[in-house]
């Protein structure tokens, strides 16, 4: 059962982050159906390790759209940023060797945040200036192959 559907509203008018985007919503939903599964501890962590490459690599993707469209808010964007990753690895941290049943609820209910909050509402403010200009796609694609992409013959498909 999926938490969230992509939809047109999610867009920030980027297609390679629109794209990074739908990867987060397919790792949420792996998230859903974890309880039920039964080697969850080793699917936990094979998140948890997709999560810190989706934040690397995404993040870089974002800023040096934001830079090269001179979004004024790039610094307090870049900070939260920094957040996520810093949550995801003491997560990480926490959870290696020993497990922790409720670690699959944690992060769920974190990562759906994330997506209200941060994608929903932070990311919203750089469309503007994002919206059709060339510059925003061109330097997207520069920054590397979609995540959604890469997922479906990587890690996501593994767990």
């Amino acid at each position: 059962m999926s938490c969230f559907q992509w939809s047109k509203e999610m867009s920030v008018g980027v297609a390679a982050l629109d794209s990074d985007h739908k990867c987060l919503i397919r790792i949420i939903d792996l998230l859903h159906d974890i309880r039920d599964h039964e080697d969850s501890q080793r699917m936990i962590e094979t998140v948890l390790d997709t999560l810190l490459l989706y934040g690397r690599h995404h993040f870089a993707r974002e800023e040096r759209v934001m830079a090269a469209c001179r979004f004024p808010g790039r610094a307090f964007h870049h900070s939260e940023h920094q957040g996520f990753a810093k949550y995801i690895q003491g997560l990480r941290k926490r959870f290696k060797g020993k497990g922790d049943p409720k670690m699959a609820s944690e992060l769920l209910n974190y990562l759906s945040d994330w997506l209200r909050h941060h994608i929903l509402i932070q990311d919203m403010a750089f469309k503007p200036f994002v919206l059709g200009k060339p510059q925003a796609e061109d330097v997207a694609r520069a920054a590397g192959p979609s995540l959604l992409d890469m997922a479906d013959g990587v890690a996501i498909r593994a767990v």
